[in-house]
């Protein structure tokens, strides 16, 4: 085979030769530093979100729930806490604290 842009045989190139050869011929980069995807990057943080219904004559001591959630930040967390809650025990965001 033959070296491209520098017209020698690999035969007759000593292998060390051949090697600084074929990177001037290609004009290779060493990179040094790893550059990471920023998509692959985890962006979800734990979250505790503690709250309860708000107090009525009728129930006057609600109970007080707490969650652990995952969320990209605290407004979202506070938001899938009041899903959940609606879900599970019936009190809405309105309706609590």
């Amino acid at each position: 085979f033959w070296l491209k842009g520098s017209g020698i045989s690999h035969l007759a190139v000593a292998p060390r030769r051949r090697l600084r050869a074929a990177c001037k011929a290609f004009k290779m980069v060493k990179t040094t530093k790893f550059v990471a995807d920023p998509s692959l990057q985890a962006k979800m943080h734990q979250y505790q979100i503690v709250g309860r219904a708000a107090p009525t004559p009728k129930n006057p001591v609600p109970k007080i729930y707490r969650m652990r959630l995952f969320a990209k930040n605290k407004v979202l967390a506070k938001s899938r806490f009041w899903y959940f809650m609606k879900k599970l025990n019936k009190a809405k965001k309105s309706g609590g604290e």
